[in-house]
């Protein structure tokens, strides 16, 4: 089941954040603070369905996906605005369909918002498997726009 999140969802995203840090490539050289999360996660639901969006994927009546997204000022500086993820994950318990429905739920929000003429989901090198990621924004009709380039320093 895919819902907007509550209040009471942030614990339990805050683990699975946890998680999907522990699972990236930054597991080893990034530090995770997990209260500049759940900051994070209070106005995603205070405003969502406005500025913002939180879904979150339930299987079994527990939490094991969400994804966090947000609008902002095309190139930061036009009139018009553009919709992405700030973070997209499926814990690996997940129901097979939950990142599907997920992306599903984040178009919808984005497609709903009048001043939203772009919507510019990110897929980085973060996490294993990440052409998954994709391919699945591909089959939502999607399609790649340029690419994103990473030089890793220390």
């Amino acid at each position: 089941m895919i819902r907007p999140a509550k209040f009471v969802d942030i614990l339990r995203l805050a683990e699975l954040a946890v998680e999907m840090h522990a699972r990236s490539v930054y597991a080893d050289r990034a530090t995770l603070e997990i209260d500049r999360f759940k900051k994070l996660c209070v106005p995603a639901i205070q405003n969502h369905g406005k500025g913002s969006c939180l879904f979150v994927a339930e299987t079994g009546g527990r939490v094991e996906g969400f994804i966090v997204g947000v609008i902002d000022r095309l190139y930061g500086i036009s009139r018009e605005f553009y919709a992405t993820d700030l973070f997209f994950y499926a814990s690996p318990a997940a129901d097979v369909r939950a990142a599907s429905r997920l992306a599903d739920a984040f178009l919808g929000w984005a497609e709903a918002v009048p001043s939203v003429i772009e919507v510019r989901p990110g897929v980085s090198g973060a996490m294993e498997a990440w052409g998954r990621a994709g391919k699945l924004w591909e089959r939502k009709g999607l399609r790649l726009d340029g690419a994103m380039y990473v030089r890793r320093l220390g």
